[in-house]
């Protein structure tokens, strides 16, 4: 019995043996062509707004005539669940519009013949084009983008439009502002019936300006500001909103400042950390006050002709402008009633009795029909343009200095200083004025560089830039 057991196992491997032996040569294996992909590099730095530009070398064991299929596939560093073709061509030349960050780039060689692909990994690192430089705004056949001169000199235009899926910038846009909060960066678009904030990195919207109120009012938006790092104020047409940043995030505006009786406020703030706000009333031609975390308005201190320059619950005059110069110091200049007469109120917003200093500046050259203010933050000095033209008014001396004539047909449009938030350091603060130019409809933005005595260095400017549309509104950008 085990002998014809042994027999039986002998004859089914005999058989298994000689079926393998009769499988050999029934495969007919072809060999396929292979595709080696090359480049100089897999890992790329790239800008948004800029063409992302990759040659490649490419190998073929076995080509073929009917060729080969190309694919750019570019995605998140960690999700592939946003993905998007960037071209189809052998090289790529694609044009970046993404988010600042970390991407993967896959690229994909098919062979047509035969459907089999081969794939090269790129590493992509967007940063931002837009960290720092000159913000302008401008309009071309009556839509308004934003552009930007960046410190390496290089322009880049419509970066609104290009990020928001063409959308342009509300009617009449006419303001930029900038606000450094702690370590972010917000930026705001004022048009006459909007207010929107965008992404400081890559401009995209964030939100308008009823997103900003718990209930909103009519909006007729006219400054948002950062008072000391402690509030933040918006004006208005006239109301005053304040919120405290003492709160957690998300901030919300509620009423308005409670006056006596109504009031429309100047949109220029003065301010001390330690003595909180004042507001200039158009309709009563005084000043109000409010502490960091008042809801009233209240009188300013009772005038002391000991101790105050002027009564500041008393002016009886038009207020065309305002800024802060240096410490808890600003500047205000008042036009009187009649149109003909102007004058300098010096304000100490950080002390009991602020009423410091009043100057009469009704005979310098070009300031009762000004256009145009910016204030010295080291020296008492008011820049202003009235038509084509810069000066220089000392305020202490009360005598003005023309500074520049530009060329006939030239309006200025802004004039902003230069302070990097990112460098305090940077030997450029406050010594650089930027001024936007418009001939017609074509816009140029200047830099000037201001000498010690306060005047710009040469006579003249230090660069210049032209191509834009017609521009309303210029500021410079630090990087975060």
């Amino acid at each position: 019995m085990f002998t014809s057991i042994k027999y039986l196992c002998g004859i089914t491997l005999a058989i298994a043996m000689a079926g393998c032996y009769k499988d050999e040569g029934n495969y007919e294996y072809n060999e396929i062509n292979k595709v080696a992909i090359t480049s100089d590099s897999s890992d790329v730095v790239i800008s948004q707004q800029d063409t992302l530009r990759i040659n490649v070398n490419l190998s073929q064991t076995m080509p073929d005539a009917s060729g080969l299929n190309y694919q750019w596939v570019m995605y998140p560093t960690g999700t592939a669940q946003t993905r998007r073709t960037l071209d189809s061509t052998k090289n790529l030349s694609a044009f970046i519009t993404e988010a600042p960050g970390s991407y993967v780039l896959d690229y994909f060689v098919t062979d047509k013949k035969t459907g089999v692909s081969f794939q090269k990994r790129f590493r992509i690192n967007v940063v931002s084009a837009f960290g720092e430089g000159w913000m302008v705004l401008e309009e071309v056949n009556g839509a308004s983008d934003i552009g930007l001169v960046t410190k390496g000199n290089k322009i880049y235009r419509n970066i609104y439009s290009a990020t928001n899926k063409g959308a342009k910038l509300p009617a009449g846009a006419n303001q930029i502002q900038i606000i450094n909060y702690r370590s972010d960066q917000e930026i705001y678009i004022f048009s006459p019936a909007d207010m929107i904030q965008v992404n400081y990195i890559d401009f995209l919207k964030i939100k308008r300006f009823d997103e900003f109120f718990f209930t909103a009012p009519a909006p007729k938006p006219q400054g948002h500001y950062l008072l000391g790092g402690a509030d933040k104020i918006l004006y208005n047409n006239g109301q005053v909103f304040p919120v405290s940043l003492m709160t957690p995030p998300p901030f919300f505006y509620g009423l308005p400042l409670i006056g006596e009786n109504p009031y429309y406020m100047e949109p220029y703030p003065i301010y001390s950390v330690l003595k909180g706000k004042f507001f200039y009333d158009r309709i009563s031609q005084r000043f109000y006050r409010a502490g960091a975390y008042d809801i009233e308005l209240s009188k300013c201190p009772a005038y002391n002709p000991a101790l105050d320059a002027f009564d500041m619950n008393n002016i009886g005059k038009k207020m065309l402008y305002a800024e802060h110069n240096v410490t808890d110091q600003h500047i205000a200049l008042f036009k009187n009633n009649n149109h003909d007469s102007l004058f300098i109120y010096v304000i100490d917003a950080g002390i009991d009795n602020p009423a410091i200093g009043k100057y009469d500046v009704t005979r310098v050259p070009g300031l009762l029909g000004a256009d145009h203010y910016m204030m010295s933050k080291t020296l008492t000095y008011l820049y202003y343009s009235n038509g084509n033209k810069v000066y220089k008014l000392d305020i202490l001396a009360q005598t003005s200095t023309l500074l520049y004539t530009f060329p006939a047909g030239t309006q200025v449009a802004d004039m902003k200083l230069y302070l990097n938030y990112d460098d305090f350091e940077d030997p450029d603060n406050y010594r650089v004025i930027g001024i936007a130019t418009n001939e017609g409809d074509h816009g140029k933005l200047y830099y000037f560089h201001i000498a010690g005595t306060g005047n710009f260095t040469g006579d003249t400017f230090r660069e210049v830039f032209s191509g834009f549309g017609k521009l309303s509104s210029i500021i410079f950008k630090s990087r975060s």
